[in-house]
């Protein structure tokens, strides 16, 4: 006798409310993370502020490390979606890479962002690799966007570099290094088109060379 498949709702319901159940503890760990701190939070006190029980925290994550990586995870997941492509209709190489900065600038400044990397920098002791880590998983894939809108200008004859993927993750550095200054010294005057327009041209000139009368950014 054949056994009546379950429905496929009935399957992902499951799933649904593990995945819900998940999002309620994260949201309620950074709550308490950026309070606190990595050191100074403790399981009992995400338990309450995400209203769950201590066993259904358990069941998720089996412990304080594992729950903070899984919430620098998902902030660099949310990064990921955030920042644009560069634009394929912009012939101007130059043009193309300020706007993408400016766009990652956005992004990386804003207060969510802000808080996600104090708690990165306050928790390097702990995790020395985090910090890199972050800079893959958040900035990684518009880092290879970058580099194969380079390539793109290269082939052109736009511009001549020999590294388009160095060149992309250190302008993707210079980003993260502006929005780290920020949170260093807060109250600095933004400037991010003057800022990116200097970045263009340092990345240009540093990993290629202006080509086509592409000379000023």
């Amino acid at each position: 006798m054949l056994e009546t498949s379950p429905h496929p709702v009935d399957r992902q319901a499951p799933d649904l409310r593990s995945m819900l159940k998940k999002r309620q503890i994260l949201d309620g760990a950074r709550q308490v993370f950026l309070l606190n701190g990595y050191a100074g939070a403790s399981m009992d006190e995400i338990a309450i502020q995400a209203g769950v029980s201590k066993g259904t925290l358990y069941n998720h994550f089996d412990s304080k490390d594992d729950l903070f990586r899984s919430l620098i995870d998902s902030e660099a997941e949310r990064i990921t979606r955030e920042l644009p492509s560069p634009d394929p209709k912009d012939l101007d190489p130059a043009s193309a890479l300020r706007q993408i900065g400016i766009a990652v600038l956005v992004v990386m400044e804003a207060p969510a962002t802000m808080a996600t990397l104090r708690l990165v920098i306050g928790a390097l002791g702990r995790f020395p690799r985090l910090g890199e880590e972050f800079l893959t998983q958040s900035l990684g894939p518009t880092i290879k966007r970058i580099a194969e809108d380079l390539d793109t200008h290269v082939a052109d004859g736009d511009i001549q570099i020999q590294d388009t993927h160095a060149a992309a993750m250190q302008f993707a550095r210079w980003c993260l290094a502006h929005a780290i200054g920020r949170i260093l010294v807060p109250n600095q005057p933004q400037e991010p088109q003057a800022d990116c327009s200097a970045w263009v041209e340092q990345v240009l000139r540093a990993f290629g060379t202006l080509t086509g009368g592409q000379k000023d950014v």
